[in-house]
């Protein structure tokens, strides 16, 4: 091989190798991914024999937060809230619950993420070990939570777009 084969080569590895990386690093969720949820939301919420009404409201992404509330009201009348911290660092996007304001031990992170589509998981949680969010055809937002794959405690709420006040 020559001087001039082996130093074109060599460029040339070195460059691919730096595409690579470049491609991989663009690959890498971040807030802007999750720009579905943002908005206010509003569905029917099921609570033993009274209907009921969960809201969530989610900021616009900035590059490293994202803020949420969540609350399920029965008769109007508040049973529960949650706030939701969504962050993006140099480790990855996650969710850190807040219920009823007082912060989760466990902190959720995106491992899955497609356009639309994100969820968010912990498995060394008790319960949920997942969060899900996807934004259906007809506009809608649906939150789940669940235990896992083929978990009977799944529970999804359908949300469509709210005023915000």
């Amino acid at each position: 091989m020559t001087p001039l084969v082996f130093s074109a080569l060599l460029v040339l590895t070195v460059l691919t190798a730096g595409a690579a990386r470049d491609a991989a690093r663009l690959a890498e969720p971040t807030l802007s991914d999750l720009a579905f949820m943002s908005g206010c939301w509003e569905g029917p919420l099921e609570s033993g024999e009274d209907q009921g009404v969960i809201e969530e409201h989610y900021t616009a992404v900035s590059e490293n937060v994202m803020l949420g509330t969540t609350r399920y009201l029965v008769q109007n009348r508040t049973v529960v809230f949650e706030f939701s911290l969504i962050t993006h660092d140099s480790t990855g996007v996650t969710l850190t619950p807040y219920p009823n304001g007082k912060r989760s031990e466990h902190s959720f992170r995106l491992t899955t993420q497609s356009n639309g589509a994100a969820m968010f998981e912990a498995p060394e949680h008790d319960y949920p070990k997942r969060i899900l969010y996807r934004r259906t055809e007809r506009g809608t937002l649906v939150a789940q939570i669940d235990g896992g794959p083929d978990d009977p405690q799944e529970r999804a709420w359908t949300m469509a777009p709210a005023p915000c006040f």
